[in-house]
């Protein structure tokens, strides 16, 4: 692996890249590597002082459990939401965590380490592109859904990380979603993806091209 820096000298300094020796005229044929878990993001000059419904309906939800000490998991798949969230928890003067895709290896076992062994660590910003599979999130009992995502299994993998083996207390789902918007036609996409990946256990031939064929369909009805 080649540090930013280093690369770009070596162009400067010799006009070649430093692995294969290919002639580059500049550093402005490099770009940076997204982040590794598919997060979306927001326009960087967004005021992260903003407020909206979703916010205040969370923040109350926040307020309402707090004397109980029970952790929560907000997701999100919109890492500059995220921003903003913790913006407000900051002034708020709640301690919380954060993991997503942008974030090294050490920093997110930092986190993890943080949720389950600091009492006073009560919250947990979390992407769905890095908390869907493969973690445990069974000292938290409470997950917020802030926004949601087209293809429910995303959502249910998140949700699981909380809601499994070892999990000792009950707990609780609130999804935020604002009505009359796009987040209707999402859930009701939802919904018929359910319905198909249930019948697609015991499908006979033909099924599976429906299946197909309706992802196609699933962004039609979005843009509508």
């Amino acid at each position: 692996f080649f540090g930013f820096d280093c690369i770009s000298k070596v162009i400067e300094t010799q006009h070649k890249c430093p692995m294969c020796r290919a002639e580059l005229k500049d550093e402005s044929c490099l770009v940076q590597p997204a982040n590794d878990c598919g997060d979306e993001t927001f326009d960087d000059t967004m005021d992260l002082n903003t407020s909206s419904s979703k916010l205040e309906s969370m923040m109350t939800i926040l307020a309402a459990t707090k004397a109980k000490k029970d952790k929560t998991i907000i997701f999100s798949q919109w890492t500059r939401f995220l921003d903003i969230v913790q913006a407000r928890l900051e002034k708020e003067g709640y301690k919380f965590c954060r993991i997503d895709g942008t974030m090294p290896a050490h920093r997110r076992d930092e986190s993890l380490r943080a949720l389950e062994n600091d009492d006073d660590t009560t919250i947990m910003l979390a992407s769905l592109g890095v908390c869907a599979v493969g973690l445990n999130l069974t000292s938290a009992n409470q997950i917020i859904l802030s926004d949601s995502w087209w293809a429910p299994a995303i959502e249910d993998q998140a949700v699981d990380r909380v809601h499994r083996l070892g999990q000792k207390k009950d707990c609780r789902v609130f999804r935020l979603v604002v009505e009359g918007t796009i987040e209707d036609s999402v859930l009701s996409i939802q919904q018929d993806k359910r319905k198909l990946m249930r019948l697609a256990f015991g499908e006979k031939k033909g099924k599976r091209d429906e299946v197909k064929s309706g992802r196609l369909a699933d962004i039609q009805r979005l843009l509508q």
